[in-house]
């Protein structure tokens, strides 16, 4: 059933969406999310809460709205949620915070998933259904890259229901999809201490993710601070030479990494 009372409380208010914004403007887009947030009993923070049509409609027993635009956040005040006016990029996430939901804009969507990726919190998340299919996807498979990698790194991550454009005001020109994140980064043993250098070896060799592991390690070499002929001399001698850097599975790259930190000391 539409609603279309997002849309009129925007106008009301003078809010024109900008920056990839597309609210949720009827029920049916609404329960899509909600259906598969695991909320219940949590203290949930949402992302850009907005006239609060979806805040309203969150079981939680804590909710802390989100809200980087002062019209729309004020709108929000004294209807049961903790309001704060502030950018969830530059924020600090209160620590009672156990779940994270929204519909996020289009423009900062990525780097949302990836704050979301470091700090380890489970999520439900509308996105656009071409960056969700590289979220899930996997190695060997066409549209994986870094931010896959970094993403299954990450989380296990789950594709769920596509919400169509006509659920949004405004219509985005493409379809969007609900992004399950469960966090479970300890579960490919990279130690804490050594998390950064392991994401910063396999970005340097995914910007050549279809060449074999030995040429892409040559290729990537000045990223990586050595010079050609070390490259060279070791590339042979590294785990998955033969492989390509696209279909690396995450066990696979770390043990390429702890045979470059073992040649180089982490150089």
């Amino acid at each position: 059933m539409e609603t279309k009372e997002t849309s009129e409380k925007l106008k009301e208010l003078g809010i024109k969406p900008v920056g990839g914004q597309h609210f949720l403007d009827t029920e049916i887009g609404i329960h899509e999310l909600l259906k598969e947030a695991e909320t219940y009993g949590k203290t949930v923070l949402e992302i850009g809460s907005g006239t609060g049509n979806i805040t309203e409609e969150i079981g939680a027993e804590k909710i802390y709205a989100v809200e980087k635009d002062t019209v729309l956040a004020e709108s929000l005040e004294g209807r049961g949620f903790e309001v704060l006016n502030q950018d969830f990029l530059e924020m600090e996430v209160p620590e009672d915070v156990d779940f994270l939901i929204g519909n996020l804009p289009f423009e900062i969507s990525s780097d949302i998933l990836e704050k979301t990726g470091k700090l380890q919190l489970q999520a439900a998340y509308i996105v656009q259904e071409g960056l969700a299919d590289k979220v899930v996807a996997e190695p060997g498979d066409s549209e994986y890259n870094f931010f896959s990698f970094l993403m299954n790194y990450y989380f296990v991550p789950v594709k769920a229901g596509v919400i169509g454009s006509s659920n949004y005001y405004p219509e985005p020109e493409v379809e969007t999809a609900v992004l399950k994140l469960f966090p479970n980064k300890n579960r490919h043993g990279v130690e804490e201490d050594r998390e950064k250098a392991f994401l910063d070896f396999a970005k340097a060799l995914f910007t050549h993710k279809r060449k074999k592991v030995r040429n892409a390690f040559v290729d990537a070499r000045n990223i990586l601070g050595i010079d050609k002929d070390e490259a060279k001399n070791v590339r042979d001698e590294l785990p998955h030479s033969e492989k390509r850097v696209n279909k690396l599975e995450i066990v696979e790259m770390k043990e390429l990494y702890q045979g470059f930190e073992g040649t180089f000391n982490g150089k």
